[in-house]
C-alpha cells in the first residue's frame, strides 16, 4: 500500500529520479527552479504543506507525485485562495487506484480546487467527484508543418523569422502597462483570478519566460514560448480583448513564428476571449477537460484562461 505524504526536501533526489523517470531527463519539474518558484517565491504558498507525493514503503522511493499552484480568486463576491492542481503522475507499475488517492487526498480541506487538462480515464474520477466540468474552448494552430516535421523526426530549429507586428512585443512591461493589464484581466464576471501586481509579477515574470502582446489597457494578449515533446510550442496563457476586430490573433501566430515556434496551442474558459478566438479558428473537438472543484457541490460562473493553471511552465527551460 502506498504512502501518500507531502513532499520536503528530504526527498528531492528521490523525487528527481522519479521527475526524469516520467517526464524525461531535461523536464522542468525536476528542476529546483520549478520548485522553489511554486512553493517558495508564490506569494499565495502554503510553504509548510507544498505538495503531495506517493512513496512505496519498502524502498521508501517517490513513485507518484501531484502539484498544486495556488492563486487568489474571487469566489461568490469573496477573495479566497484557490489550489490549481496540476502534473498527477504514478510509476506504471503503481498506478491501480493511485491517482484517485492523490485527488482525494489533494482535494482534501480545500473549498474550491481547479482540476485542469484532465484526461480519460481521470475524467472520471472528477466526475464520480461530483466537480463542475468547465465548458472550455480549445485550440492548435500549426504554424509551419515543415519546421514542425523538422524539430520531431531531425531536432532542427526553426530559425526565427521576423515578421510586422502591430501590437507591440514587450518581455518586460512597465508598472503602468501591468496595472492595466491586471485591471482588464479582474473585470470578469463570476469566478476569477484576482490578480494585482506581486502575483501578477510572480506568474509571468519571475518564473516562466513570457511575451506580452500590447495594443492599449484593454486589448493584450500574453503568451508562454517552450519545448514540448521535442517542438518549440507557443501558448496564449492569458489576456483581454475588447476590439472584435483587434489583430492579436495575427500577432499572436507572428509572434510566435519570429520566436521559433512551430505551433501556437491555448485554452480559455472566458467569455471574454472564447467569442474572439471563435471567430478566427476551428476548435479542437477531442480535448483535454477541466474540472472545477467545489466543497458545497454547487455550479458556479466561472471566467478563467490558462494562466489560473499550470500551462505555459514548459518555458521555465527557456529562461
Amino acid at each position: 500500500m502506498l504512502k501518500i505524504i507531502p513532499y520536503s526536501g528530504a526527498r528531492l533526489q528521490s523525487y528527481q529520479n522519479f521527475a526524469r523517470r516520467n517526464w524525461g531527463e531535461r523536464c522542468y519539474q525536476q528542476t529546483e527552479k520549478y520548485l522553489r518558484w511554486l512553493y517558495q517565491e508564490n506569494p499565495c504558498a502554503d510553504k509548510e504543506n507544498s505538495f503531495l507525493i506517493a512513496v512505496e514503503p519498502r524502498r521508501n522511493e517517490v513513485v507518484g507525485v501531484m502539484h498544486k499552484m495556488r492563486l487568489p480568486w474571487l469566489v461568490d463576491g469573496q477573495k479566497v485562495l484557490v489550489s490549481s492542481i496540476h502534473n498527477l503522475l504514478v510509476d506504471r507499475d503503481y498506478r491501480q487506484g493511485s491517482g484517485l488517492m492523490l485527488i482525494t487526498a489533494s482535494l482534501k480541506g480545500e473549498a474550491h480546487v481547479l482540476c485542469p487538462g484532465v484526461l480519460p480515464p481521470l475524467s472520471e474520477a472528477y466526475k464520480m467527484l461530483r466537480c463542475q466540468e468547465i465548458d472550455a474552448l480549445w485550440f492548435r494552430k500549426i504554424i509551419s508543418p515543415l519546421g514542425a516535421a523538422a524539430q520531431k523526426i531531425f531536432g532542427l530549429a526553426l530559425p526565427p523569422r521576423k515578421k510586422i507586428n502591430r501590437a507591440q512585443i514587450l518581455t518586460e512591461p512597465s508598472a503602468a502597462q501591468i496595472a492595466a493589464m491586471t485591471a482588464a484581466l479582474n473585470q470578469c464576471s463570476g469566478g476569477h483570478v484576482l490578480w494585482d501586481a506581486e502575483i501578477f509579477n510572480w506568474r509571468f515574470l519571475q518564473g516562466p519566460k513570457h511575451v506580452f502582446l500590447w495594443v492599449d489597457a484593454a486589448n493584450f494578449l500574453i503568451l508562454s514560448v517552450g519545448q514540448r515533446k521535442g517542438l518549440t510550442v507557443a501558448r496564449i496563457i492569458d489576456g483581454h480583448i475588447e476590439n472584435e476586430n483587434s489583430t492579436l490573433w495575427q500577432d499572436a501566430l507572428n509572434a510566435a513564428r519570429s520566436l521559433g515556434a512551430v505551433v501556437l496551442l491555448g485554452y480559455t474558459a472566458d467569455k471574454n476571449l472564447r467569442k474572439y478566438f471563435l471567430a478566427r479558428i476551428r476548435p479542437r473537438v477531442r480535448h483535454p477537460l477541466v474540472f472545477f472543484y467545489h466543497r458545497d457541490k454547487k455550479i458556479r460562473e466561472l471566467n478563467f484562461n490558462a494562466a489560473a493553471g499550470d500551462f505555459g511552465l514548459e518555458s521555465f527551460l527557456s529562461n
